[in-house]
């Protein structure tokens, strides 16, 4: 038996000055030397070789297709038959646990394959003859024999039970991925409506700040005119802002108040203007009533804004 002599490190303790600390010390240990794995090695091998007489394929298809499509951009076009072959090969590859789902690339690949095969074939009919026709087209037939060959040998088949269970384990993990997907996107949902909500609270306030801004700058409350009739037994003619005496105002911006209380609670515009008539009573009923309808537009406009 051959041995191998390896380092490896350990910590010591080490004291200088009464002070102890740990360090590393190296210490060479004896192995005995694994024997190498000849199959791992011929499979890589024969996969290294593949793979080469695969690349020549390539090339040689290209070429081949692409001078059958004129040159230029043609080459390219040639490329998309050897792209496809190949991502087919590693979506084989990728589904070597699952025989039912590596069945649909190693069709499709064989369909590639074969369509590779009859462009090169046409065109060594139309350069050559069928001699040259045929040993072309046999170039990518015989890479994707040859990589047939290696995933038959690589293919991890499972019993029917194994195959069960492990369907069982991939369908739990699917569902954990279905159910995070389908949360995430309810989640941003929630949040968008969230935001919704309160850019449209956000816009009623605004809009009740400034009309009542407006009625206020320009007329005197209800609670206003009953304190002041309460305090001098009768009622006495109002100041505006420009100290002028006017008549005793309808109390406008208190029902306008009172009518976005109300309609924004729900209530219909004939509940609106009888709680509104209950509350003020010295209101004008028509008077009121154009005011609902009023508030009553200006919410709606701000709802679908």
């Amino acid at each position: 038996m051959r041995f191998v002599s390896e380092i490896r490190h350990r910590l010591v303790d080490r004291t200088i000055d009464g002070t102890t600390n740990q360090v590393s010390e190296p210490y060479t240990v004896r192995m005995p030397k694994l024997p190498r794995d000849k199959d791992t090695m011929a499979l890589v091998g024969v996969s290294g070789l593949v793979l080469a007489l695969t690349l020549v394929a390539i090339v040689w298809s290209t070429h081949s297709i692409g001078t059958l499509l004129g040159g230029g951009v043609g080459y390219l076009a040639g490329m998309v038959f050897d792209a496809a072959w190949l991502a087919v090969l590693l979506l084989e590859w990728m589904a070597r646990f699952d025989p039912a789902k590596r069945q649909f690339p190693r069709k499709v690949g064989w369909i590639l394959a074969l369509v590779a095969a009859g462009a090169i074939f046409l065109e060594g009919m139309l350069a050559g003859g069928w001699q040259m026709a045929a040993v072309g087209a046999a170039v990518s037939i015989v890479a994707k024999v040859l990589w047939w060959a290696v995933f038959k040998h690589i293919d991890k088949d499972l019993s029917p039970a194994d195959s069960q269970w492990v369907a069982a384990e991939m369908s739990k993990a699917n569902a954990k991925l279905a159910i995070a997907g389908v949360r995430r996107q309810a989640a941003k949902a929630e949040v968008h409506a969230r935001l919704e909500l309160l850019a449209a609270e956000r816009d009623l306030n605004e809009l009740a700040g400034l009309d009542h801004f407006r009625s206020s700058a320009n007329a005197i409350t209800a609670e206003q005119v009953r304190e002041h009739e309460g305090a001098s037994g009768r009622p006495e003619p109002a100041l505006n802002r420009a100290n002028t005496v006017r008549e005793q105002p309808e109390p406008d911006a208190n029902i306008a108040h009172l009518a976005r209380v109300e309609l924004t609670a729900g209530a219909s515009k004939q509940e609106a203007v009888e709680a509104i008539l209950a509350k003020v009573p010295d209101a004008k009923q028509t008077s009121v009533e154009a005011t609902v309808r009023r508030e009553r537009n200006k919410l709606d406009r701000a709802a679908y804004r």
